[in-house]
Formats: structure tokens, C-alpha cells, sequence
């Protein structure tokens, strides 16, 4: 990364996240992956394959100036890029099943998540869209219908693999980027009474996600069975105490706790470095949300700063939900927490996020 002029704070708050995220998925990763690859190491070592891929795509978008992916011929290649993805988990051959959900494809030496591609194609969306709209953001049919239907099908493709998880979260992160926006908060309220219902039905018309619900709301009745998930969670983040149990030494990862190096990482990193080390990174991620908006309203433009406020708002959601999902204030879902979780592709699109919100910060009044 030459001329290091971008911002140094928002890049070493990023260079810690992606350290601890690389100790907690050695430690958390270290038996599954001997139980599966017969091999200790295999995750770990496919983990710093991943996060060299998320260097080059990183180092790739702070040296371009971002102001080149404010074109419509980028934008709509990026769109349908992302629902080429999505389409492609239901062809066989290229789509990948797995827990009963088509959310993978595979390309040449590589598994990717569709729905990852996705994220990254609408938050260029929404700043390119958005930043022509200044003017409209206000008339419903002009200014918000159109951004709402591309980010409606987008979520339907994603819902359908299923993923309602990861569904909830992009609708939910685009009405509050539609808000920033200037979006009046009297559509946005109106329009989310209109789908509330529909998100509701579809809650609990499928057995497994009306399942969920239930154990969210008493994981305690059915602690050996659909509530497993919670109550092991809870029991990890109860044993680690104010200090820990210390690095390596949390026993709930011993085939106790379900997706212990993905999902539920941060429950790992309750357990094994106790109430300080999760307050630690609590703050850490609030500290990236915020020098990220921080460089946002330094901007010089409508697209720099929408650009910023989508990746970093989009990351931030996602780690709240996380590490709601794992303290079981939020029902399980399938979101993982960025820069920690096990995945090649959400690491690569943490990562790209925080290469567009330094590509911005280069020009930014800091």
C-alpha cells in the first residue's frame, strides 16, 4: 500500500480485529478441525489463506480511487454479478447444499458465499443510488420505490436458499442507510408497518424458524433440543467469569458448543477471556463504527459518504446480531460476526468494506 495516507487509526483498528479474529479461530477451531480434516492446523491454515486473499482485495481498493465505482456501468455489473450468485446456489453442479440450504457456489479451487457477493454489490448500490437521488430521497415513488425494489429482490434471493437471517439483516441495514439518506421518516415508518406482517408470517409458517422463536423466547424448555444452541452459549459466557478461563482453555468448544469457530466464536470468547476480554472487543468494534463515520462526515462528496456509512453500518449490524444471537438477546441465526467467524467469504467482505472506507479516507478532511 504505497503513500500511506490513508487514515492510520480507522487501518490499526482493523489490523487488531483481524489479529484477534485469527487467535480466537485457532483456539476455537483447533479440535473440530482435527476431528475433521484429522489435521489441527487445516482450519487455521485455510483461515490465513482467506485473509491473504482479503489483504489483495483490501490493498486492491485503497490504492483505486473510489470515486471510478461511481458509475452506472460498475454498479448495475456489480448488481447482476450478485444475483448471477445467488441464482447459481440452485444449479447443480455449481450450487453447494449444506444444512439443508443452497447459500454456496463453487468456482474454480474455491467455495464462495453467494449471499456475500450480494452485500458487497448493494452497498456500491446504495451509495451510487442514493447520492443521485438527493433531490427525490423525499418523494416515495421516485426517490425510495426504486431502491427498495432492487433491495427487495435481493433479499428474496437470499431468503429463498434460505437465509432469513442474513435476509432481515440487509432490510433492515438498507432502511437505515434510506434514513441517513433523508428518507422521511414517515415513509419509513409506514412502509415498515406494511412488510412487518409478512416478516412475521414467514417467521411462523416455517417450523424451524417458529422453532427458533420459541427457544429464543425459552431456551431452558427445550435445552437438549432446539435451545441447546442458547443454553451452551449462555453456559460458555457464564464460565468465563470477569477474566477467563484463559487463551485456549475453554472446554464449551470441546463438542459442547454447535459452531463454536463460527457462529458462535464470540460465546468461545467469553469463555476463554472472560467479561474484560469481551468488553475489549465491544469496544474495539464500536471504536471502528465510529472512526468510520468519522470519516465519512469528512468527506467531499454524497458518494464517499454513503459509500462509508453503507460498508461500515452493514459490518456493524452484523456483529451486533452476532453477539446478540450468542447472549441470546437476538433468536439464532446464521450471521457471523466479521473479522472472527471461520469463512473465507464473509472475511473477504469485512475486508473489502474496510479497504472502500480507507480508498474514501485518502481524500477525506481528517
Amino acid at each position: 500500500m504505497p503513500d500511506m495516507d490513508f487514515d492510520l487509526v480507522f487501518f490499526m483498528a482493523t489490523l487488531m480485529l483481524l489479529v484477534m479474529g485469527t487467535v480466537m479461530i485457532f483456539s476455537s477451531s483447533y479440535f473440530i478441525s482435527k476431528e475433521v480434516y484429522d489435521d489441527s492446523f487445516a482450519m487455521i491454515g485455510k483461515h490465513l489463506f482467506h485473509l491473504g486473499a482479503g489483504v489483495a482485495v483490501m490493498g486492491y481498493l485503497v490504492r483505486t480511487d473510489y470515486r471510478k465505482f461511481n458509475t452506472r456501468f460498475f454498479v448495475l455489473a456489480a448488481l447482476v454479478a450478485g444475483i448471477i450468485a445467488c441464482i447459481l446456489c440452485f444449479v447443480p453442479g455449481i450450487g453447494i447444499t449444506g444444512g439443508h440450504a443452497r447459500r454456496w457456489i463453487r468456482v474454480p479451487f474455491l467455495t464462495v458465499q453467494a449471499s456475500e457477493i450480494m452485500k458487497i454489490s448493494l452497498i456500491f448500490y446504495l451509495a451510487y443510488s442514493l447520492c443521485k437521488k438527493t433531490r427525490k430521497i423525499q418523494n416515495y415513488r421516485y426517490g425510495v420505490l426504486p431502491v427498495l425494489t432492487i433491495v427487495g429482490i435481493s433479499a428474496l434471493l437470499i431468503l429463498v436458499e434460505p437465509d432469513f437471517g442474513t435476509a432481515a439483516t440487509i432490510g433492515i441495514w438498507s432502511f437505515f442507510i434510506l434514513f441517513i439518506a433523508g428518507m422521511r421518516i414517515r415513509h419509513l415508518v409506514l412502509t415498515l408497518l406494511a412488510i412487518l406482517p409478512a416478516g412475521i408470517i414467514m417467521m411462523i409458517l416455517e417450523p424451524y424458524r417458529r422453532a427458533r422463536l420459541l427457544a429464543f423466547i425459552n431456551p431452558w424448555e427445550d435445552m437438549h433440543g432446539i435451545g441447546y444452541q442458547s443454553v451452551q452459549s449462555m453456559v460458555a459466557l457464564a464460565s468465563g467469569g470477569i477474566f477467563g478461563s484463559g487463551l485456549g482453555e475453554g472446554t464449551q468448544k470441546l463438542f459442547f458448543l454447535p459452531a463454536p469457530h463460527t457462529d458462535f466464536i464470540f460465546s468461545v470468547l467469553g469463555e476463554e477471556l472472560g467479561f474484560l476480554g469481551i468488553l475489549f472487543i465491544v469496544a474495539l468494534f464500536g471504536f471502528w463504527i465510529w472512526r468510520g463515520y468519522t470519516i465519512a462526515m469528512a468527506t467531499n462528496d454524497d458518494f464517499g459518504f454513503l459509500l462509508v456509512v453503507s460498508a461500515v453500518s452493514l459490518i456493524g449490524l452484523q456483529a451486533v446480531v452476532n453477539m446478540g444471537v450468542a447472549m441470546s438477546v437476538f433468536p439464532t441465526t446464521g450471521i457471523s460476526l466479521p473479522f472472527f467467524s471461520y469463512g473465507g467469504s464473509s472475511l473477504v467482505t469485512a475486508m473489502a468494506a474496510s479497504g472502500i472506507v480507507l480508498s474514501v479516507s485518502r481524500r477525506a478532511r481528517l
